[in-house]
């Protein structure tokens, strides 16, 4: 698994664009046998400040692309992604704003 980022600021707003490599299975597919996966919670924090907080479910598709911009960024911030999924598993990545 793995999130890549592409995170940019200009006059003061960060764009933010994140590739989460999940395999999102809803446990439907191949007869209803797989057992489901899928990100529930994913959060980016600005130091202590929450930015950006999702609560996907399993109709999301595998390896999400996630976009969205929040005001009070310069240059040089690091943010924090982290997301957890249904089994317990998660990661965490802290990604400088260009």
């Amino acid at each position: 698994m793995g999130i890549k980022a592409i995170a940019k600021v200009r006059n003061g707003v960060a764009d933010v664009k994140l590739l989460v490599k999940h395999p999102m299975a809803s446990g439907k597919l191949g007869g209803g046998k797989g057992e489901p996966k899928f990100i529930n919670h994913l959060t980016v924090k600005l130091g202590s400040r929450l930015v950006y907080d999702m609560y996907p479910t399993s109709a999301v598709s595998k390896n999400p692309y996630i976009r969205f911009g929040f005001k009070g960024a310069k240059k040089g911030d690091v943010i924090t992604v982290e997301w957890k999924d249904n089994t317990g598993a998660g990661e965490k990545k802290d990604i400088k704003l260009k």
